[in-house]
């Protein structure tokens, strides 16, 4: 259906029962005048209000306890909603289902969880990651230290949520921007809990791959006073926690000649096998510090005034010790890497084992990546009811920074031993690697690359919003309109070294040292590091009991030592290595969103089956506002020769642009109860998804250079680019048979337009011919989400004898047959990056008396991950790297020892499975990473 269809299709509808309660208002406020007091119908009225004017509300009020009773108040809030939703409710105050947001998320139905170092981080729904999805705290935008759009969810501790809904469908309150979903994280607050609550919890947690006991610890409190006309919250949580995961890892794979024995004599003349094999231990350093805090006052029965505020400091320093095995010569080197003296190739053309000597080069690589966050949002937000109007206005800023000054490193230190061996058919995701000798801080090792970057983001927004609600017992019965003003600006701030590799083996000529200062290893010069800047290294147990032969350990850079050493070396070359901002790769973008909505719901029955019809409709205009740095293309000429006069276009200069958009989203959501059990849902709508961030920013790159055929390449973006668009259907079948068992199948379809694709034209530029690479709206391309889910929810206490009450078992699974509208080089479609077809997850628990436990376990099937391009043939080929299936399986059990204290303890990543990327065939293993078991046992005290 054409978005102008259906928007005056609903528009048309609601325009007539807005003009009704306009006019009706005249005589409510007659009414209320005969009356000095809030009347018990008033009052009932006003608490009917409350409780309908958003579903979001349902999920603040906590007042059952338990896994059962959270499981149950989710279902009713998916019961009682307008449109298609889901939702987690804390089991209690302070206890979330899971220790991580993003991993608690993964149990809805659709949404899957990307991991950062073995936590879960940013999420995938129905198909579609965060750049489609938009994330709001107590429903305000909030803002995020990830550069591009997405929410990195672990910067939220889970203690200090109450609740957590995915919106499917849209409605015309909700924000717009979500082709994915809208996920609304909520905080508790005083009122509702409506009595003194204080709790808090002590836990130690112990990673086995890090061998380190770490602390968490969270304190909750709340009170009303004034006769419960006012209370005030406050929360806290700390952390310190020790990660490592272990990987392996393979790049380069284009086809290569292998001559044996180096006689001139090729055997195999396009062999396909890494350039590079890797084994890389990763030890992350994290520390959270996170609060909320909210006041609520009702001076009278119809004024309801919040204050609300979240703040949560993160920090993370990522350390990474590698092993890289060089397999081939290096074009760019002076000496060869070794002589081949053995390859198995099998019939598909990829080595199965390889063996050289003399020398076997390869790298120590020691990596720093600090993250350090800081996240906040503070809120008001004025409830006031007049009789069937009530009003809402909400203020909010948040600001999001991830501080970093070119804080990362990545240091290489090249080394060698007399021979290796790599076996990739030994039957394991990681290859047998065997080197002739241990690396030790003893060995010959020199300087080679000395890199340091980092990118620092600011992120602000601020939103203003005013919402009415008009309720009645008729045929409409609740009319919602509205208008607001959010702002976003979000600023990257790239450092970059000035040249990194001045100290490798091929700008040996660029130092001013003594030559003496060297040293050959098999005919390559590199700069002799002394032994004190490599250290012994220490990694035990690498990937837990792979069988895989590798060594048992390697050296491992002593950066200070090392950068003291090249300092001394040549002052001014190390001077080199530091950072300056990379303006061309830094930008400010500025969002200007205005927003006016109106949303009915028409409520009657038929057959005498209870349906409700919502239609909304929003009109949303956002003023984009792009700045940075950029080369100017006018300002390269050329002359008579064909090169430029002079090097002026290189420089870049300040660069302001402008665009702006409009957009009518119109929405409708139906449910009728079949019966008193039974509940079907449809609904259909046209929303958008905004350009990401880098396709904003104004950039270009100009290579000046002609290829072959003699063209020239430029570069650039387009800060004008309009968002994504998609019309999207939904359909739902609900079961509720029982207070404690539920079955829901649900189905939906999406149709995205307006991608933004890559392409490259023809253009002539001071009369020279080039290739400009730009993006643009490409409205011929379509990509189609289609897929259904399958949601269980059982309690078995009357199904079984008293003592085995307590059972339950909750699954959902999820299908999403997608195309991204893209084409491979045989015309195939492409799939969505990051997108399962399969997805399981189960929850199996038993809560009685004073025992709980908890097993849960999600699975996700294989999925494209990104394109690799390797040279096949003598042309580079772009080939489809694919993740294999993951799962991950959590236990939880808990014993009340007394009323108010609980002892309780958790295993995650229970199977500890390797995850596994591969390029073409599963057994061309690309990645392949195991992230350790982590245990906890603590306490939990409330009163």
């Amino acid at each position: 259906m054409k978005k102008t269809y259906l928007a005056l299709l609903i528009g048309s509808a609601l325009a007539w029962p807005v003009a009704a309660a306009t006019a009706a208002e005249p005589d409510v406020a007659q009414n209320e005048q005969n009356s000095s007091t809030v009347s018990s119908k008033t009052a009932a009225k006003t608490s009917k209000k409350k409780k309908a004017a958003s579903d979001d509300d349902k999920v603040e009020v906590i007042k059952v306890t338990g896994i059962r009773s959270s499981l149950k108040e989710s279902q009713e809030i998916k019961k009682l909603a307008d449109n298609v939703i889901d939702a987690i409710v804390a089991e209690d105050i302070g206890k979330f289902p899971d220790e991580n947001v993003a991993e608690a998320l993964q149990r809805i139905p659709g949404v899957s969880v990307t991991r950062s170092n073995g936590e879960g981080q940013t999420v995938t729904v129905r198909g579609l990651t965060g750049d489609y999805n938009i994330t709001t705290l107590n429903g305000r935008k909030l803002a995020s230290d990830n550069p591009s759009r997405d929410f990195n969810y672990d910067v939220i501790a889970s203690e200090l949520i109450s609740g957590v809904q995915v919106h499917k469908t849209p409605q015309g309150h909700l924000p717009e921007g979500g082709i994915g979903a809208v996920v609304n994280v909520q905080t508790a607050r005083p009122l509702d809990i409506g009595k003194f609550v204080m709790s808090g919890s002590l836990n130690s947690t112990y990673n086995e791959r890090a061998e380190s006991n770490d602390p968490r610890a969270s304190f909750f409190i709340s009170d009303t006073f004034n006769d419960d006309t006012f209370g005030a919250l406050a929360s806290i949580t700390h952390s310190n926690y020790t990660n490592r995961h272990d990987s392996y890892q393979a790049w380069s794979f284009s086809e290569r000649a292998v001559d044996i024995g180096r006689d001139g004599v090729v055997e195999h003349s396009a062999v396909r096998f890494p350039g590079y094999a890797q084994l890389t231990s990763y030890e992350d350093e994290r520390t959270r510090t996170g609060g909320t805090m909210a006041l609520q006052w009702r001076p009278a029965n119809n004024i309801d005034v919040n204050f609300d505020a979240l703040y949560s400091v993160y920090d993370i320093d990522s350390h990474g010790r590698q092993l890289s095995v060089v397999t081939y010569s290096e074009s760019w080197l002076p000496a060869k890497n070794g002589v081949y003296t053995e390859v198995d190739v099998a019939p598909d053309g990829w080595a199965n084992k390889l063996a050289w000597q003399g020398p076997a080069l390869m790298d120590i690589v020691d990596t720093r990546a600090p993250r350090r966050n800081t996240t906040y949002q503070y809120g008001v937000n004025v409830n006031w009811v007049l009789d069937d109007l009530t009003y809402t206005f909400d203020i909010s800023s948040s600001e999001a920074k991830n501080k970093n000054n070119g804080d990362n490193k990545y240091v290489v230190a090249r080394s060698g031993v007399e021979a290796a061996s790599i076996n990739w058919a030994n039957g394991q995701a990681v290859p047998d690697i065997i080197l002739s000798e241990e690396v030790t801080p003893n060995s010959v090792f020199g300087a080679w690359y000395t890199n340091t970057d980092g990118t620092g983001v600011n992120d602000a927004t601020q939103n203003a919003a005013f919402t009415g609600t008009w309720e009645n017992d008729g045929l409409v019965s609740k009319v919602m309109f509205g208008a607001g003003l959010d702002s976003q600006e979000k600023e990257r701030i790239t450092h970059r070294s000035r040249n990194a590799s001045i100290f490798a083996g091929e700008n040996l000529a660029k130092i001013n040292a003594p030559r003496s200062a060297l040293v050959n290893f098999y005919g390559h010069e590199w700069w002799r590091l002394p032994s004190n800047a490599l250290d012994a290294g220490n990694i035990s147990n690498f990937m837990g009991d792979t069988k895989a032969l590798i060594p048992a350990n390697w050296a491992t850079v002593n950066m200070d030592n090392l950068y003291k050493f090249l300092g001394e070396l040549d002052p001014a070359a190390a001077d080199l290595l530091k950072t300056d901002i990379s303006k061309s790769q830094s930008f400010i973008i500025k969002e200007e969103i205005a927003h006016a909505f109106v949303e009915m719901n028409i409520e009657d029955e038929v057959f005498d089956m209870p349906y409700l019809l919502n239609l909304g409709l929003r009109y949303t205009r956002t003023d984009v506002a792009s700045s940075g740095h950029s080369q100017n293309i006018h300002n390269l000429k050329f002359g008579a020769d064909g090169k430029p006069v002079d090097n002026s276009w290189e420089a870049v200069q300040p660069v302001q642009e402008a665009s702006d958009y409009d957009d009518i989203l119109p929405s409708l959501n139906f449910k009728i109860n079949l019966t008193d059990e039974v509940i079907f849902r449809t609904a259909a709508s046209q929303v958008i998804s905004r350009p990401s961030l880098n396709e904003l920013a104004p950039y270009t790159y100009i290579d000046v250079k002609p290829n072959e055929q003699g063209v020239r390449y430029y570069e650039t973006r387009t800060p004008g680019l309009k968002p994504y668009t998609a019309d999207q259907f939904d359909t739902a079948l609900e079961w509720y048979y029982h207070e404690s068992g539920t079955v829901t199948f649900a189905t939906f379809y999406k149709e995205v337009a307006s991608f933004i694709k890559w392409d490259k034209t023809s253009e002539t530029i001071d009369g020279q011919p080039f290739e400009v690479w730009k993006p643009y709206n490409d409205s011929s391309k379509t990509a189609r989400i289609r897929g259904y889910e399958l949601a269980f929810l059982q309690t078995f206490d009357d199904m079984l004898p008293d003592y085995l009450a307590g059972f339950g078992l909750q699954a959902n699974y999820t299908y999403n047959d997608s195309v991204s509208g893209e084409k491979d080089d045989q015309g195939n479609e492409k799939p969505f990056r990051g997108l399962s077809k399969n997805q399981t997850n189960l929850v199996a628990f038993y809560e009685n008396n004073k025992f709980e436990a908890r097993i849960a376990y999600n699975n996700r099937s294989g999925y494209y991950a990104w394109d690799n391009w390797s040279v096949i043939g003598g042309v580079w080929v772009a080939e489809a790297l694919h993740n294999n299936s993951t799962s991950w399986m959590d236990l939880g059990v808990s014993y009340d020892i007394t009323d108010n204290i609980t002892l309780r303890g958790d295993v995650a990543n229970l199977q500890d499975k390797i995850d596994t990327r591969y390029l073409g065939d599963p057994s061309h293993i690309q990645y392949a990473a195991t992230y350790g078991r982590r245990f906890s046992l603590g306490v939990r005290a409330k009163f």
